[in-house]
């Protein structure tokens, strides 16, 4: 059995968010660079986000409108990679259970998921605003693997990007870590995975191996 994050994990969500940056840079004059320096100090506070552009910018537009719209077309950026649903794929056809377990926004991931051609190659989906637990509360992962109709323990791997929130709360709860690291070296006091692949379409081979 297998869990899987969403953003940059599945889906390179950074580059999608690249991608909306520009196209509200132009719209809205705020400064692409402003943007993505914000982006991460603000990503479980999307609302305060647009809150900040509009005093700081004057961005004119209903912070309930900007987050709307932002979560509508965020969605809309993401490009199914043929390389990831084959892995999934093939897991599957294996004989594993998936699963992805997110934070963010039900109407956002959910959607990211569907436009990425990822939603129906797994077997729940767990989202933070929809159980209300955020990673990395281990509560999140329990849920997952219940719903899965199985227990936590190492025989279920965490894969994801985040070394505070996917392998520190996976940690916590008994799972085998899996860290995508995308090539970066982990901080001397970040949490330590039991393994390191560079993407994700990297994991399907180490599962195979550390479930034998």
């Amino acid at each position: 059995m297998a869990l899987f994050d969403l953003d940059d994990t599945l889906i390179p969500r950074r580059e999608i968010f690249v991608k909306w940056a520009a196209e509200f840079s132009a719209e809205h004059g705020v400064p692409l660079e402003w943007l993505l320096k914000a982006d991460p100090e603000y990503s479980s506070r999307r609302a305060e986000f647009f809150e900040l552009a509009k005093t700081t910018f004057g961005v004119q537009p209903p912070v309930a409108d900007l987050h709307a719209q932002y979560r509508q077309r965020m969605p809309q950026l993401v490009e199914p990679d043929l390389q990831v649903h084959a892995m999934l794929a093939g897991l599957r056809e294996a004989g594993w259970q998936l699963g992805v377990v997110t934070n963010g926004m039900v109407d956002n991931q959910t959607n990211k998921l569907r436009q990425a051609g990822l939603h129906d190659l797994v077997d729940t989906v767990v989202i933070s605003d929809a159980v209300k637990i955020r990673k990395p509360d281990a509560r999140i992962f329990r849920h997952a693997i219940t719903r899965l109709d199985s227990q936590p323990g190492p025989h279920v791997a965490m894969v994801g990007d985040s070394l505070e929130h996917d392998v520190a709360g996976a940690h916590i709860v008994g799972l085998t870590t899996v860290w995508v690291s995308h090539g970066r070296t982990p901080p001397r006091t970040a949490p330590r995975p039991q393994h390191t692949v560079f993407t994700v379409t990297d994991a399907a081979d180490l599962l195979h191996e550390i479930t034998e």
